[in-house]
């Protein structure tokens, strides 16, 4: 499993949602409503002799604060477990990411703030747990 596929693998499938941005490498100032996939943590050898890996990545999903009900009607949008705009559908849609890995999974997602440059957005972070 390389990252830098993964990380290129999960930008991939991002974009398959109309109107959201996605970045494979953490960008200095981010263009909202965006999808930041953040780097890997690896534990190695789940299975021996390098048989399986195991890693963890964090996407975060920001959208801009024009107003409270606009941002967080967005938010649910992507939160959604299924639909269009759903980013643990559009994720699993493709558990491979076109063979850079075994399989993933999107395990669970947490409501927070991103701040940039002294503005404050509307955020998720999307965990997800990949095995290759």
């Amino acid at each position: 499993m390389l990252p830098s596929q993964v990380r290129d693998g999960l930008k991939t499938r991002l974009e398959t949602i109309t109107g959201l941005r996605a970045y494979d490498l953490i960008p200095d100032t981010v263009v909202p409503p965006c999808a930041v996939v953040g780097q890997l943590d690896f534990s190695f050898d789940i299975d021996n002799a390098r048989g399986l890996d195991q890693a963890q990545v964090d996407v975060l999903v920001i959208v801009q604060r024009f107003d409270e009900r606009s941002a967080q009607n967005k938010l649910d949008a992507y939160l959604a477990g299924s639909g269009a705009t759903s980013v643990k559908a559009a994720i699993e849609a493709d558990r491979t990411l076109g063979g850079a890995v075994n399989t993933l999974r999107v395990t669970g997602a947490e409501a927070g703030t991103y701040s940039s440059h002294g503005t404050d957005f509307l955020s998720y972070r999307y965990r997800l747990v990949i095995w290759g």
